[in-house]
């Protein structure tokens, strides 16, 4: 089973990704295991107990980035969709993040992410994409 976890600062945006991941995965005929975290103490400690298989990271500013940096470090094969209110689309690459989008959250971003990360988890290989 599939465990996506969603890693925002914000209550509403949390409910709202998860609805549109629940979406996506329903139409795949994936039901995975979706878990919110509004507090990144909180998320890391949880990894050490289990590891996502993908996180939808939607962190404002230089604490996305830190907390993609921490993430790609202690899990290289974690999946990562990362949004954020400041274009860190240089840094994704060089962080090998399979999906990098700048803000709003959008249910299309979203779905593109999960489409790419699935087409890489299924071939093996890492395509990015990013989009703005």
């Amino acid at each position: 089973m599939y465990c996506i976890a969603i890693l925002t600062n914000q209550e509403q945006e949390g409910q709202k990704s998860a609805e549109y991941i629940r979406n996506y995965c329903t139409e795949k005929h994936v039901f995975p295991l979706i878990e919110i975290y509004q507090n990144q103490e909180q998320f890391f400690a949880q990894t050490l107990k289990t590891v996502p298989t993908v996180v939808f990271l939607a962190l404002p500013g230089v604490s996305g980035l830190n907390a993609a940096e921490h993430l790609r470090s202690l899990y290289p094969k974690c999946g990562i969709i990362w949004c954020s209110d400041l274009d860190f689309s240089l840094h994704a690459f060089r962080l090998r993040i399979e999906y990098f989008f700048m803000k709003p959250v959008e249910e299309q971003k979203i779905k593109e992410g999960l489409s790419i990360w699935f087409e890489c988890k299924k071939g093996g290989g890492y395509e990015r994409k990013e989009s703005n």
